[in-house]
């Protein structure tokens, strides 16, 4: 078989007698198979007394079947090294598997057994009970949730969407085994759900197999929901909510129709237009040019009922008069005038890329089908959703801006820590002024249409033919030092080309904690060519990425784009990488922004624990040091640190680029050959820093006005060199998944918590090991007995030969479930060469873990666990 005809999908339909609907994607273009089950029922088709279950259900399913127990199923998929998960929303409930071509069997009969032969066990449901209780107490702790709820709740007074997915505790805490069992068998019937098979396999065999499993699940009858429907609304809606956060978060919504409505194309890109991408035009005004946000973006809700298109931010409460006015500015243009034909150009460009992204994973192809298929009933519908968009026009735009941005039926809420009634005065103020500006907006007269023509992009998904270096890996050093290496694939049209200068965090000067974090703000600010208004719109308008990084121990530049931008790709990337201009307008506005997050890190007792873990275990050791620095420091932070920052790592001995995708490797070369020519030679920083680890056993504890107490428990780890590192990558997978330890022990059994996961860093010098749990106050001090008695176990009893085999199947087939993508081959490419290790090495994985024993791990176990240990706990009850 040709690598060309590999590469293509063939799709087929499948009608099974008991209903289900089954689609089969073949395509070979990586040895993963993703089989996802879509049931058309979610938390809009619950009655009251029900709400939140299609949630508890999703949970539930996994908690034992006719042919498996609690944890088998995990522990079987993660054995064969597979991803297992769900998720529920208003429509959908979806239960999926990615895993290697080898165990798609496995796949099949665990999505098989979930779907159709649940238990329901008494004790089960008790159990996760809790879990599903601590998941809701969790949310109630973040802003981002309880902004979008009050969103819902205040557009959807009648319809079920204004409920949130979650559910709510009372229903959730005496719902009764009956009740679950008999809304299971109304909605999660075949009929009423379809099968995506996508990846490696060939689908006559796939059919036959899919008509055995999924053809014996029995068919109930379908119970037909009514949703309530919502009323037109016709009057404006405000609704302002003091809460006990930092930021401020607000959003903006006026009703739309749902997914099939004619005037969604237009919508989508209006959204893109007006709020999507650091270009857009209210990113542009209200965080690029004025530190006035946190974030700020819009959007389209287009669900299978009427939605909303919304204009969401977070900001500091004190910029609420200056964020909202810069909003009303913004809109009044878009209601006056069409958008220019350049702007409709990338957003088309930009909608288009999602075809290319999507084919990079099998989950990808998978997903998109799948959601296609349950929405329209048409998994093809992207094609025809791109001629909608190919047959825009600006003033199509225009039409709908008028159409729906009413102030009629406009609703803002907000989540401030200010005071309820003088916020909600400010926005009936600004209510009126929006009336004005909608008015004189409409009563404008746009100039004479644009002409615009569409030209869809030129691309290939492997037609180009697979090149000889597909797959390998090529090395080449340009004449003053600089170290390439790529890797080719011709499967997918994307490519990701990475650069990185060892330094970072190791480099900075005392007192000038953050600049690392600061110029990977503002590394893209400008060249001597381009201001940063142009580079953003440069990269946006090729439906590309580019953006800075900077950690631990170094700092770069990244940039994905699809192959037929490549040239244009290219000369920006090489431009920001070697020549950049930093603007000191944008060093301003990010230390604004960096302190603001400083400040909100208050809202998350999460971040808040972590950062005490992380200067409690590493002391005057760099890796102590905050990311965005202090508050002294970072408004001491000056252009000039950025700069010679950056000057100190930026020579050519000391850079690395791994540039992986379907790329033109010589134009590459010769490109950076004249680029990096600008860079002075230099050495590679080759610094160490000692660190002995914790000299007692310390306990930090912070108290949080929280729902939750967050608890990290970590010991000293090993380094990026240290040939146990794969014994301790053993030691974490033998803990974590949903077969793991961890997840049976506390989650499952002990019901402590949501979430619960081990921790594992490797450095230079140094690294940590540990484990994480979000617990309720009263749980505290049982998660942690429960987390040193699984280390305990470690050390004390062998790792079964079945358990040891899980955890190597699970990390390698996650490794290669995480390397479908371009940019995360050349990540684990990069990252491994700089920092002294082989990157042949993340293509030999699985020989290394193969090697790891049971003997390893006790003897590792014991060296880690018998050290002095940290622990550090956030909420509102200290824990010991």
């Amino acid at each position: 078989m040709s690598d060309k005809k590999k590469s293509k999908n063939s799709i087929k339909r499948l009608k099974l007698k008991n209903g289900l609907s089954v689609l089969m994607i073949e395509n070979h273009k990586s040895p993963v198979v993703s089989v996802q089950m879509w049931v058309k029922t979610g938390s809009a088709d619950e009655i009251k007394g029900e709400e939140g279950i299609s949630h508890f259900i999703e949970h539930l399913v996994f908690k034992g079947t006719k042919k498996y127990g609690v944890g088998e199923i995990a522990s079987l998929v993660e054995a064969s090294g597979g991803e297992l998960n769900a998720y529920t929303s208003f429509d959908q409930t979806v239960f999926y598997v990615n895993i290697s071509k080898e165990f798609g069997d496995v796949a099949l009969d665990v999505i098989g057994e979930m779907v159709g032969y649940p238990q329901f066990d008494s004790q089960e449901i008790d159990n996760e009970r809790e879990v599903v209780l601590e998941e809701i107490k969790r949310s109630n702790d973040s802003l981002g949730r309880q902004a979008s709820r009050l969103l819902f709740s205040t557009v959807f007074k009648n319809h079920p969407y204004g409920i949130p997915v979650i559910g709510y505790d009372k229903i959730i805490k005496k719902v009764s085994r009956k009740t679950l069992v008999n809304y299971y068998q109304s909605r999660y019937v075949p009929r009423n759900m379809h099968l995506v098979v996508a990846g490696d396999f060939d689908t006559r065999e796939m059919t036959k197999k899919c008509q055995t499993i999924f053809g014996a699940i029995e068919s109930f009858p379908l119970r037909r929901v009514a949703r309530k429907k919502e009323p037109k609304q016709t009057t404006n809606r405000i609704n302002v909510k003091k809460a006990p956060f930092e930021e401020a978060q607000f959003h903006i919504a006026w009703p739309i129709p749902g997914a099939h409505h004619k005037d969604i194309a237009a919508l989508d890109v209006l959204a893109l237009i007006l709020g999507q991408g650091d270009s857009s035009r209210l990113s542009s005004e209200l965080r690029i040019k004025r530190p006035l946000t946190n974030s700020i973006g819009a959007g389209t809700f287009t669900p299978k009922d009427n939605g909303i298109f919304t204009i969401s931010g977070s900001i500091n409460p004190d910029n609420t008069q200056e964020v909202f006015e810069g909003i009303r500015g913004e809109l009044e243009k878009l209601l006056k005038e069409a958008p220019v034909a350049e702007e409709l150009r990338k957003a088309i460009t930009n909608l288009e890329s999602e075809e290319f992204y999507a084919m990079e994973t099998i989950e990808g192809i998978a997903r998109k089908a799948g959601s296609f298929e349950n929405l329209m009933g048409d998994y093809a519908y992207f094609q025809k959703f791109l001629k909608q968009i190919y047959g825009l026009k600006p003033d199509d735009l225009l039409k709908v801006a008028r159409k729906y941005l009413l102030p009629s039926n406009m609703n803002v809420v907000m989540l401030t820590p200010r005071g309820e009634k003088e916020t909600k005065k400010f926005l009936n103020g600004w209510k009126t002024k929006y009336k004005k500006s909608y008015d004189l907006g409409k009563k404008s007269k746009s100039a004479k249409a644009q002409t615009f023509r569409v030209t869809k992009t030129k691309w290939t998904m492997g037609g180009a033919g697979a090149k000889e270096t597909d797959g390998k890996l090529i090395r080449h050093q340009l004449a003053n030092g600089v170290n390439l290496i790529f890797r080719t694939s011709s499967e997918t049209p994307v490519f990701s080309a990475k650069a990185a200068f060892r330094g970072g965090i190791r480099a900075e000067l005392p007192n000038k904690e953050g600049t690392t974090e600061l110029l990977s703000r503002v590394w893209t600010s400008g060249t001597a060519e381009l201001t940063e208004t142009e580079i953003l719109r440069q990269i946006e308008n090729i439906a590309g990425g580019l953006s800075a990084f900077g950690g631990k121990n170094s700092v770069g530049v990244s940039a994905q784009a699809i192959s037929p931008f490549e040239e244009e790709a290219v000369e920006l990337f090489s431009e920001i990488l070697t020549a950049p201009s930093i603007s000191q307008e944008a060093v301003e506005r990010e230390k604004v922004v960096m302190l603001e997050v400083l400040k909100s890190r208050e809202d998350s007792p999460a971040q808040l624990v972590s950062q005490m873990f992380s200067q409690s275990m590493f002391a005057n050791h760099p890796y102590a040091r905050d990311i965005y620095g202090t508050n002294d420091s970072v408004r001491s932070l000056t252009k000039s640190d950025v700069e010679k920052h950056l000057e100190k790592m930026a020579s050519s001995s000391n850079l690395t680029l791994a540039i992986t995708g379907q790329v033109d490797v010589d134009y590459w070369i010769q490109s950076l050959e004249s680029t990096t020519a600008r860079l002075h030679r230099g050495q590679k920083m080759e610094d160490r820093f000692e660190h002995l680890g914790p000299q007692k056993t310390e306990r930090h504890f912070k108290k949080t006005e929280r729902e939750q107490t967050h608890i990290i428990i970590g010991y000293k780890g090993l380094t990026l060199s240290d040939p146990r590192r794969y014994t301790l990558q053993v030691i974490q997978s033998i803990l974590a998944g949903q077969g793991g330890r961890l997840f049976l022990e506390l989650r499952d059994k002990a019901s402590l918590a949501y979430s619960v996961s081990p921790i594992r860093m490797e450095g230079i010098d140094t690294g940590y090991f540990g484990a994480y749990i979000g617990c309720s106050p009263a749980k505290g001090a049982k998660a942690i007995e429960m987390l040193q008695e699984e280390f305990r176990k470690l050390v004390e009893s062998p790792v079964s030969a079945d358990e040891l085999d899980r955890a190597k199947r699970y990390l390698i087939g996650r490794h290669d479930i995480d390397l479908q993508r371009a940019s995360s081959i050349g990540g684990s490419i990069l990252f491994s060469e700089i920092y002294g290790i082989p990157c042949e090495e993340i293509f030999t994985y699985s020989d290394a873990l193969k090697k790891v024993t049971s003997k390893d791990i006790e003897m590792l176990a014991k060296d880690i666990f018998a050290q002095n240990f940290v622990l550090c706990a956030a909420g509102s009850e200290q824990p010991w």
